[in-house]
């Protein structure tokens, strides 16, 4: 088929504003065109937008890599939610709001009315992911009213930002023209909604036409505009798919092709030796994997698969390697570094199609139900030396013990202050948490889950670690990292800076020993001073639970996590003399201290929880050593003490004051 000029588009308009009354007619023509062009080898298809191009979208073929893919999900998506929608309520990052009548304001951020702020609202708003609920919900049931709506907020968005991505300040905050939203709606919701619609009368020729300049002004900008890290690699996937949704433009093919160079450029840079992103958050891997399945899955729908060189399976393969050896007994990853709870076979589900003959990625996606686990090699435990992460577990059974301590750098993007910290899981509870650092808000509790006062790490004089480097290694990490059937064990050492100073005030080296054998874990501290000093050290761990006990000398403790939960934690305290433990809930002043600032949009997301403070008489040098057993959840146990630390409603009134 010829492609589209883009001279072509503006003819195309004037056409259209002609009347949708043409759109039934030449529906017909265009189909019946289209089947003789494809027997005439001199036929010209343009001539279809001559007469009416908006019958002629309307009327070819449909594109079976939507239909078989994004529809083919959630077919039982609840309506009532969707029908929501239809009335203006929106849910964005956690924060809904109820647009009356329909009429979404695309400049408006909830977040400044409702706080605290968050500028992802507007940004993310942008990215229409409601489209695809309403683009399943038209599909299934057929009902207008779906179309009508998506229609009316197409329209209100091209009146209000003018449908073309301007040259400046399109990353600012409030810009409807971030280019990772333009990106992500181009191969999401944009993508499918036009799919879904475009034979329906509500989806008016003129509006149908402005949908396509805008799509078309899209890719192109982000072509010229493209920028680094996981974005790149979601703009590019954008324009990607707009190159095969509308192919009929001159520069489609040019398009295609330079977003996939690019594409496959970047993620040769991107991905570490160790197979996980170089960004360091599993969260973020997830979206690497997803933009290269995409991609891949697109390509290959569309007859393109040539196009896509064997590094890039290569790439795809490796990167589900990585997840697959940090996952935890729930299926989930790790929260560091701003990682949601969500399970793996939602995110990485397509690797097991592409590459049939791994069965331990079938294993990972069926959640055990099908295939097999990896290969034991020498033990179920894993060490990633480039990314640092080191996962230690009894096995693959969904009642594993597994630990994953971090050691790596910040990362290239997403830091938190948490060298050396871990997370604690007993099957599919979480024991120590990382709570994934909340919502990209401007807040005191933001603030406090990037900070080393809400990891497992160590505190000196009162001040959490604070460094700014290194992003990335380029060398493995020495980690000291064993592995055998009966033991587990890895080191690492923080020495750069604490506090908003940024002071070299002392240095930390963490072992972590794991007995397989006996299920504990011993963590071995040594904090010696890197100023001559005497310090105040102190460390931290976190638990999501308020019930937690402390014996009367301070050196023993016990977690228990509510109804349903099947473990608790033993912590046993020691080092070189007088350790002392000590529990916080739900702490405003002078630091935060006892909250669960969660990341996933669940309520409630913040929530009172436990930081337990192990601190030494001040040295220039205290060694800790910390002792945690998983041991069976009872009614009856108990610690000779009294609670340390119990939800009360004056903590309750913390979180509500937190939360502004």
């Amino acid at each position: 088929m010829q492609q589209l000029k883009e001279s072509q588009t503006d003819r195309v308009c004037q056409l259209t504003r002609r009347g949708t009354w043409r759109s039934h007619v030449f529906a017909v023509v265009a189909l019946a065109a289209t089947v003789i062009c494809a027997a005439t080898a001199d036929a010209r298809p343009v001539s279809l937008f001559s007469l009416n191009p908006a019958a002629y979208f309307r009327a070819r073929p449909a594109k079976p890599e939507v239909d078989s893919g994004v529809f083919a999900r959630d077919a039982a998506r609840d309506l009532a939610a969707v029908d929501r929608i239809v009335k203006g309520e929106i849910e964005v990052v956690g924060v809904t709001w109820a647009f009356p009548s329909n009429r979404v304001d695309w400049l408006f951020d909830a977040s400044a009315k409702k706080g605290p702020y968050n500028p992802e609202w507007t940004w993310q708003l942008n990215r229409m992911s409601f489209w695809t609920a309403l683009a399943r919900a038209y599909t299934r049931t057929g009902d207008e009213m779906y179309a009508r709506a998506f229609a009316q907020q197409l329209s209100d968005w091209l009146k209000q930002t003018g449908g073309i991505p301007p040259e400046r300040g399109y990353n600012d905050r409030g810009s409807p023209w971030r280019t990772i939203e333009e990106g992500i709606r181009l191969m999401g919701s944009w993508s499918v909604a036009f799919e879904a619609f475009r034979k329906s009368s509500a989806f008016t020729d003129d509006l149908l036409i402005a949908f396509i300049k805008s799509a078309h002004a899209q890719a192109r900008h982000l072509i010229a505009h493209r920028t680094r890290g996981n974005w790149l690699l979601m703009e590019m996937t954008g324009a990607y798919f707009f190159a095969l949704d509308f192919p009929e433009f001159e520069d489609s093919e040019s398009i295609r092709l330079e977003a996939l160079r690019v594409f496959s450029q970047a993620i040769k840079e991107q991905v570490l030796p160790d197979g996980l992103h170089y960004e360091l958050s599993p969260n973020y891997h997830q979206v690497f994997h997803s933009s290269l399945t995409r991609l891949y899955l697109r390509a290959k729908a569309c007859g393109l698969e040539h196009e896509i060189s064997k590094d890039f399976l290569d790439t795809l393969r490796l990167g589900t390697e990585g997840p697959l050896a940090l996952v935890t007994p729930a299926f989930t990853q790790p929260n560091f570094n701003d990682t949601f709870t969500d399970p793996l076979a939602s995110s990485l589900s397509a690797a097991a199609k592409i590459f049939p003959d791994r069965r331990d990625f079938l294993w990972l996606v069926t959640e055990g139900r099908e295939g097999e686990p990896p290969p034991m090699g020498t033990t179920a435990s894993r060490y990633l030396p480039y990314s640092g992460f080191a996962a230690m577990r009894t096995d693959w059974t969904p009642d594993a013990t597994y630990l994953a301590f971090d050691i790596g750098p910040l990362g290239a993007g997403h830091w938190h202050q948490d060298k050396l910290s871990f997370v604690l899981w007993k099957g599919n509870e979480c024991l120590v948490f990382d709570d994934g650092g909340g919502q990209y808000e401007v807040s005191r509790r933001r603030a406090y889950g990037l900070s080393g006062y809400d990891h497992n790490t160590l505190l000196v004089d009162g001040l959490a670690q604070n460094r700014s480097n290194p992003k990335r290694v380029t060398a493995p990490i020495d980690a000291g990292w064993r592995s055998t059937h009966d033991e587990d064990f890895a080191f690492g050492i923080y020495d750069q800076e604490f506090g908003p100073k940024r002071l070299k005030l002392a240095t930390q080296r963490r072992e972590i020993t794991f007995d397989k054998k006996r299920d504990v874990i011993t963590i071995c501290d040594v904090a010696k001073s890197a100023d001559g000093k005497e310090h105040n050290y102190t460390l931290l761990f976190q638990l999501d639970t308020t019930n937690v006990v402390i014996s009367a000398d301070g050196r023993h403790l016990r977690a228990d996590y509510g109804a349903g939960r099947k473990y608790a934690l033993e912590m046993e305290i020691g080092g070189d003399g007088g350790e002392r433990a000590e529990a916080v809930s739900g702490r405003l002043q002078p630091t935060l201290a006892g909250w669960f600032v969660g990341r996933d949009y669940l309520v409630p997301t913040v929530r009172p929880a436990t930081t337990v403070f192990v601190k030494a008489p001040r040295a220039k040098t205290h060694r800790f050593k910390t002792v945690l057993r998983p041991v069976r959840s009872s009614a009856n146990a108990c610690l000779t003490s009294t609670r340390a630390v119990d939800c009360s409603p004056s903590e309750r009134r913390n979180e509500v004051l937190l939360r502004k």
